[in-house]
């Protein structure tokens, strides 16, 4: 009860349950990536930043005979390779989750329109999961 004494009347949704749980589900599914997404992305920054930090540690040193070789500092040999795998490894993972996204979204998008396409065109049609005629 409320304090003006009037009972609370729940809000019902328009949309059926099952339609409901399908975007709810989609939603978190695209929710999940997209936070994937963000975690690679800042793998990858971590990675460029040790990457630089190492590589800040090295030099160049060029022998009479024309080779070159870099020559780092122990810092330089531990933070070059691994900021440099950090970076690659992350790469990936946000090229891998920026596709996903974009699937999750569409997935999320189909779902939405079909939701309006039912529940705009007042019909009668079959309704397969409900089991019956609808409007």
């Amino acid at each position: 009860m409320s304090s003006c004494g009037a009972p609370k009347t729940a809000f019902v949704s328009p949309i059926r349950p099952y339609d409901q749980y399908e975007l709810d589900e989609a939603k978190r599914q695209s929710r999940a990536v997209r936070n994937g997404l963000i975690g690679t992305s800042a793998g990858f920054a971590l990675g460029a930043i040790l990457g630089g930090v190492g590589a800040s540690q090295c030099t160049t040193v060029t022998y009479l005979n024309g080779n070159q070789e870099l020559s780092c500092n122990n810092a330089g040999n531990v933070l070059l390779p691994l900021g440099g795998t950090i970076a690659g490894l992350s790469a990936i993972g946000m090229i891998t989750t920026g596709i996903m996204l974009g699937v999750r979204h569409k997935q999320k998008r189909s779902i939405e329109r079909e939701i309006r396409r039912r529940y705009t065109e007042r019909r009668l049609h079959f309704d397969e999961e409900s089991g019956g005629l609808v409007f």
